[in-house]
């Protein structure tokens, strides 16, 4: 019995582990640089027109309420939305999700807020 236990042990471990070295291996992939951080530029090219894409299903260059919502970005559009013309440009996008995810406003994402990017679905874990 004790040496299922620590079987079962061992391989939650290896889990837990496999998970943080993949989360590791993406944050080092964006961080080009190689300086510990994702900076503002850094995280545009990795999200890129890929994410922007997939929102902007009607490809019009915008995102929409109707295309924003169901995100789980925790923001609404109109945070996000800085001409007030209920829709987003890559720019209004991109500054506004790195600003939300910022949170200690050091113009780059550590490693504990680039979990918060990958729990919100931005990037891939």
């Amino acid at each position: 019995m004790k040496k299922h236990i620590n079987s079962a042990l061992v391989l939650a471990l290896s889990l837990v582990s496999a998970s943080a070295l993949a989360a590791n291996s993406k944050f080092n992939e964006i961080d080009q640089d190689n300086n510990g951080s994702i900076s503002k530029t850094e995280f545009e090219r990795h999200i890129g027109d890929r994410f922007f894409g997939k929102m902007d299903r009607n490809s019009d260059g915008m995102i929409d309420e109707s295309e924003f919502s169901g995100t789980r970005f925790g923001s609404k559009l109109s945070e996000l939305d800085r001409d007030g013309d209920s829709r987003l440009t890559q720019a209004e996008l991109y500054n506004g999700l790195f600003e939300k995810f910022d949170t200690n406003r050091d113009m780059v994402l550590d490693k504990d807020e680039w979990k918060k990017v990958q729990s919100a679905g931005i990037v891939s874990k």
